[in-house]
């Protein structure tokens, strides 16, 4: 009869017990670099370390100097120790616009932080409810969602110098899986009072014009991609295949800019995308297999675009086709853990198992959809 309080009592110290935080030390470029989090993922290369302002830093095992476990327990910034910490990687003068889920931290008129923090929470509500109706389970992320944006494409390309390199210059917008942030720009044009006199129905005037539609479309996109790693259905520096993140990037970025309650865009036809595969898919060349496995065809210029669509068309038919399948193989996806190294072909078994071993046939099936849908 005693071993009852016992074992609650003995629970509950489980429960307050708190993980106690890693400090690393290590160089890189030449600097030496001390932090403390938690290890989240171990590798014979190297180790991946959660920071309390969410960042996540893959460190290779010959960068690491000396790595000890402190008597202080790990812990998340609170809201405002991370506005804090964001304000100190923006340009000064910058403020930060709070609401739900998301801290906006701008350099920009507040007109257009206010703007683009409706359109994530109302792609937030429409994430959450899409995979509710779904039956796929996702949970609320651990700290506020940050986004950054710039006043200026010269000053976001500053800002994005260092993890983007060249590249910086020639994007709009990204989600950084190291900082965990969404980074932007205004896209509003423009400078100084002609800009910041613009209101938030002069900025949704804007938006809905045609010429904008790609640009609003990429920074959907891109939140996208931090709603997914942030809900539980993909993990950061995770093996997951590249097609399925940007394919269900994809599926969520029709923009939407006239509901003021949802995200009412997800899942209908990218147009862009579509006539894209249809060009690809005269050549009659497969492209299946080598879109499962082979994440560089999605990142060399001249295999991105073909593939990008392919990514698309894929997760496309699946969504509509095979639902259930699908959930079941992002539930799956969603289980891998950071760094994990699978054996060769695995990623190709795994979508076996949930749609069949005939590639091909499958293949066929998304072609004969793709070519019944209009641009």
């Amino acid at each position: 009869m005693r071993l009852v309080p016992i074992l609650v009592i003995s629970i509950c110290l489980l429960a307050a017990t708190k993980v106690r935080a890693d400090e690393i030390s290590f160089e890189r470029d030449g600097q030496q670099l001390q932090l403390s989090g938690q290890v989240i993922a171990t590798h014979e290369a190297g180790i991946v370390l959660h920071t309390p302002d969410g960042k996540m830093w893959p460190i290779q095992q010959d960068e690491i100097t000396s790595r000890k476990k402190t008597t202080e327990p790990f812990q998340l910034q609170t809201k405002q120790q991370l506005i804090e910490s964001v304000l100190a990687e923006m340009p000064p003068g910058s403020q930060v616009y709070e609401t739900a889920h998301y801290l906006v931290a701008y350099n920009t008129s507040r007109p257009y932080a206010q703007w683009v923090a409706g359109m994530l929470e109302r792609l937030h509500r429409g994430f959450t409810a899409y995979w509710s109706q779904r039956g796929v389970k996702i949970h609320e992320p651990k700290q506020p969602l940050v986004a950054l944006v710039f006043d200026s494409q010269d000053s976001f390309a500053n800002y994005a110098q260092a993890e983007l390199g060249d590249a910086a210059k020639s994007v709009i917008g990204f989600y950084s899986m190291h900082t965990n942030y969404v980074v932007m720009f205004d896209l509003t044009g423009g400078a100084g009072d002609a800009r910041r006199n613009l209101g938030i129905r002069d900025i949704q005037r804007l938006m809905s014009r045609p010429d904008f539609q790609w640009s609003l479309a990429t920074i959907v996109h891109e939140a996208t991609h931090q709603l997914a790693f942030n809900s539980g259905v993909q993990q950061r520096f995770a093996d997951v295949p590249l097609w399925f993140s940007e394919g269900l990037a994809i599926y969520f970025e029709t923009p939407d800019i006239s509901s003021s309650r949802g995200w009412r865009g997800i899942g209908q036809v990218s147009k862009p995308r579509l006539g894209q595969f249809q060009k690809a898919a005269q050549s009659g060349q497969p492209f299946l297999p080598d879109l499962l496995s082979n994440d560089d065809s999605l990142r060399k210029a001249a295999t991105a675009l073909d593939r990008y669509a392919q990514a698309w068309a894929v997760t496309y038919f699946l969504q509509k086709r095979k639902p259930d399948e699908y959930d079941a193989y992002l539930t799956e996806l969603s289980q891998i853990a950071p760094l994990n190294d699978p054996p060769e072909g695995a990623r190709i078994k795994m979508f076996q198992k949930h749609f069949g071993a005939d590639l091909l046939q499958l293949e066929g099936e998304v072609r004969e959809m793709m070519s019944s849908l209009r641009p």
